[in-house]
């Protein structure tokens, strides 16, 4: 007997563990683990942090979102990769990893399409709805999106027409496939990397120029290597946190409340965070300015270089980079918007 009691004492021991992984039944803790390729030291790291402790409390403990910043689980391929194998839960993506699931979403980042922060809320208000139907059609769920102010060219050397671009070296996302195909369209040079090694390849002179938002931009202190900035807005940062449906049915069977609760709290976390990023982004470049980051303006007729450019190649990229039917509408959008 004693002999029996023994064994069972070992058995619950050592699946204990799987089951606070996994998750399952009241009184059992679920552990999700969220990939993020952003410092904790961040505006959006904080903003995850802040979102484990509200998942800790709405589920008293049987949830805990275990966030892993600062791109240690990998790159978003590797991540996405994980996501399905369900090593990890749940991660954020930028529009280039919402793009592997949907397709559909990178057109929401085309270069030039949507130039402003009004612009982009204009547009998500009304396709917001039918892009989270696409997506969640597959075996992911869509959290909360993150409109994350916009990207810009950083570089050595001044830039403000395309023709200033096209003499520089640009790092270029290997995941951005989309996003480099409307560059390399455009005439530009680019440069593959990983954003892990883009500082490394800017100090050896591989790259002399990158696209990015300026917040991630001052996080990363590649604003010592780049002396310059161009203020126009390329595509708007659109990307969107993530996690597997066999997890988001995990938390589902822990309690039926929790799944509208933790979605509740993490899109009115994320909207917040939204909402304050443009004060985020000017401080940021503010802060790049006193290190000595020269901002440079183009004029209103530079600019619409710019816009008449990638206008010219877009029919060309359209049903094969980005998505006609879904780029269509938002310039049908925007037309009305900008009449207005």
């Amino acid at each position: 007997m004693r002999k029996i009691f023994f064994s069972i004492i070992v058995i619950l021991f050592l699946v204990s563990p799987l089951f606070a992984q996994r998750g399952g039944r009241v009184g059992q803790v679920l552990e999700v683990r969220l990939a993020s390729p952003l410092p904790r030291e961040s505006p959006w790291g904080r903003t995850l942090d802040r979102i484990a402790v509200e998942w800790d409390r709405i589920t008293g403990g049987q949830v805990r979102l275990n966030v892993r910043h600062g791109g240690i689980e990998g790159n978003e391929a590797t991540v996405q990769l994980a996501l399905a194998s369900d090593i990890i839960q749940a991660a954020v993506f930028t529009s280039f990893g919402l793009s592997v699931i949907e397709p559909s979403i990178m057109t929401m980042s085309a270069p030039f399409l949507i130039r402003n922060e009004e612009e982009l809320r204009v547009v998500m208000r009304e396709v917001q709805g039918d892009l989270e139907a696409r997506f969640n059609n597959s075996q992911y769920l869509l959290l909360a999106w993150s409109e994350s102010g916009f990207v810009n060219i950083f570089s050595r050397e001044p830039v403000f027409t395309p023709d200033d671009l096209r003499r520089l070296r640009i790092a270029s996302n290997p995941e951005a496939m989309e996003m480099n195909t409307a560059f390399k369209t455009m005439g530009f040079n680019l440069i593959e990397a990983d954003w892990g090694d883009t500082g490394t390849m800017l100090n050896a002179g591989t790259v002399t120029a990158i696209y990015q938002n300026p917040a991630a931009v001052a996080a990363f202190q590649l604003h010592s290597i780049l002396g310059h900035m161009l203020t126009t807005n390329i595509a708007p940062v659109v990307g969107g946190i993530v996690i597997n449906q066999v997890t988001w049915r995990r938390i589902g069977e822990l309690n039926p409340r929790f799944q509208a609760e933790l979605m509740e709290t993490t899109r009115r976390i994320g909207a917040e965070f939204d909402r304050s990023l443009e004060r985020t982004v000017n401080d940021a470049v503010q802060t790049m300015t006193r290190a000595g980051l020269r901002v440079n303006r183009p004029s209103a007729a530079q600019e619409r270089i710019w816009f008449e450019e990638m206008n010219r190649v877009v029919p060309s990229l359209l049903g094969t980079a980005f998505d006609r039917d879904l780029y269509n509408r938002i310039n049908a959008i925007l037309t009305r918007h900008r009449g207005q």
